[in-house]
């Protein structure tokens, strides 16, 4: 059994203790790990800049376009409420969510600062904070805390993607949204959370720059930034880091919350999505985001090691694809159950490789993430 170069500095070491050799026996182990190190990375000649610039930008790009494709669509739907307009609402809804799946498990760059994540999809919700915040919103016929200078203050529940489900897809939207007396307040709010939206959306695009702006620049300039990398060097660290927290998201929060202990204690009410109806497509989204950026980080490994790889990430394609559309009805049935655990333990052997054989293959460290414990 191939053992990666982590196991191996742990054996190492536990042989320290037991040497007579003295410093000589400690500078040859030395020797040795560094060798190995250096060997794994010169053979994965993977640029972090690169890698942003091809798969992450690309997709910030997407997201900005369809952010403001959305404030359009409310801008046209206030101006002359109809069915036909709520439809549109619907799709550009569904657009932008599943653009915002491919990208929510990145970490790093712009999305950083002023709560931008939590502000743009509040995941996971908590005492029903998104319901309550909205139906707060719609009571107050004030227009003060609508406004941009003052709405990006507001709770993070009432800003984002969760709150504009909220408001397209809870019992009577479409009725209440085209006429009767919370109309223009729904339209109003609306307007605010898709705003709200394409701003943030060009802020995390914006702040990336390109070639020779921005934090891109930087980092092709191997230039440090005190807040966003203090060390240019460990992005692919943060990257693989990022990576596994992706599969991690998917089980942890998509799918073990939803099944509960046993089919008595499901909880189809928590599954991600479920107003709009895109519980699995969120779930795709973020796998086949994740699938690729592994294949991309995997690229200049050797043969063997790109085909393990690919392997895992393809069978987590698979796994993804062929969930049960309703992730909660699934959850209430013996074989829906096992159709989504089994789909766990595929995400699961994915985020395995991700630390062997691809970060070892790199020769980098994998970090913690933010759904890692203390």
């Amino acid at each position: 059994m191939r053992r990666s170069p982590y196991a191996l500095a742990l054996a190492l070491a536990g042989q320290f203790g037991q040497a007579v050799q003295g410093v000589p026996t400690v500078a040859t182990v030395a020797t040795f790990l560094t060798g190995m190190f250096t060997v794994r990375a010169h053979a994965a000649a993977v640029s972090a800049p690169e890698v942003v610039e091809q798969w992450l930008l690309p997709r910030y790009d997407k997201l900005r376009t369809d952010a403001k494709t959305q404030l359009a669509a409310w801008e046209a739907f206030c101006k002359a409420p109809s069915a036909e307009g709520v439809k549109t609402l619907k799709e550009s809804f569904t657009a932008l969510s599943l653009d915002w799946s491919g990208v929510e498990f990145v970490s790093f760059g712009p999305v950083m600062l002023s709560l931008r994540g939590d502000r743009f999809n509040f995941f996971p919700e908590r005492r029903n904070a998104v319901g309550r915040s909205v139906a707060e919103i719609i009571a107050d016929e004030t227009d003060e805390r609508l406004q941009p200078d003052h709405f990006f203050r507001l709770s993070a529940a009432v800003q984002g993607l969760p709150a504009m489900e909220r408001l397209l897809y809870d019992e009577g939207a479409d009725a209440d949204l085209v006429s009767g007396p919370e109309s223009k307040r729904r339209c109003a709010l609306g307007l605010a959370i898709a705003g709200n939206l394409a701003k943030l959306a060009g802020e995390l695009r914006e702040g990336w720059g390109d070639r020779s702006s921005g934090l891109l620049g930087q980092l092709y300039a191997g230039k440090s930034d005190p807040v966003y990398f203090p060390d240019p060097n460990a992005l692919l660290s943060q990257m693989v880091t990022d990576l596994a927290g992706a599969y991690q998201r998917v089980n942890d929060l998509r799918l073990l919350v939803v099944l509960g202990k046993n089919v008595d204690q499901a909880k189809p009410l928590l599954a991600d999505r479920r107003r709009s109806g895109l519980s699995k497509e969120t779930i795709v989204a973020i796998v086949t985001s994740a699938d690729a950026l592994g294949r991309r980080l995997a690229e200049g490994l050797d043969a063997t090691t790109q085909a393990t790889i690919d392997k895992k990430m393809a069978d987590a394609d698979a796994a993804a694809k062929a969930l049960p559309d309703d992730i909660g009805a699934a959850a209430e049935t013996e074989a829906g159950r096992k159709q989504l655990s089994d789909a766990m333990a595929v995400f699961k052997a994915a985020q395995a490789s991700v630390a062997d054989p691809l970060a070892s293959g790199l020769g980098v460290p994998l970090g913690f993430n933010a759904l890692d414990g203390d």
